[in-house]
């Protein structure tokens, strides 16, 4: 079942998420089950919204890249791992893919 997932994490700014989406990037090959990531500001703050082809996938995803690229990376820019994201997810009843 595809899903949709919105996250708010704390404690990332653009400049972190530009280094973890450049160390993600250097693997290669797209992130297996994504079919859309977009990262946009609301109120000041980072918003992701990214559309899985299931929860399995992301969470693959998360342990096995995002996880370790993210303590590298923000690990040492405010002195420890962020604090915890918001997530929000939602099945997806409809999807068009154009």
């Amino acid at each position: 079942m595809a899903i949709v997932r919105i996250v708010s994490p704390r404690e990332v700014t653009w400049d972190i998420y530009n280094q973890v989406q450049d160390k993600i990037n250097t693997e290669g090959d797209p992130p297996e089950g994504l079919i859309v990531h977009t990262a946009s500001e609301v109120d000041g703050k980072l918003k992701i919204v990214d559309v899985w082809e299931s929860e399995e996938h992301a969470q693959r995803f998360g342990e096995q890249r995002l996880g370790p690229a993210i303590m590298e990376v923000a690990g040492e820019q405010v002195g420890g791992p962020p604090g915890p994201d918001q997530i929000q997810i939602y099945e997806i009843k409809a999807l068009v893919k154009p």
